[in-house]
């Protein structure tokens, strides 16, 4: 069994958290978020159940700026673990 990577763990949540679930088969770095139903009416339950699953501190404004499943993936594994 592999371990999960950064973006396995994203699409995880992001389907769990998100009114949008997707086939994480068909998920690519280049996925926009708002595929997920990312929007700011579920942007504060989103922060808290990425904060929970990486220990990473995110505002509003952070994940604003991020348009892509590759982007979310390339802040936290940036921010992960500091």
């Amino acid at each position: 069994m592999s371990a999960e990577t950064t973006q396995d763990r994203l699409i995880r949540v992001l389907n769990d958290s998100m009114p949008h679930a997707m086939d994480p088969k068909t998920v690519t770095p280049a996925t926009a978020l708002n595929s997920f139903g990312v929007d700011s009416l579920v942007l504060i339950d989103l922060i808290f159940d990425l904060e929970q699953e990486f220990g990473v501190k995110l505002s509003a404004e952070d994940l604003m700026n991020m348009r892509t499943v590759g982007d979310l993936t390339a802040f936290m594994d940036a921010r992960e673990g500091k």
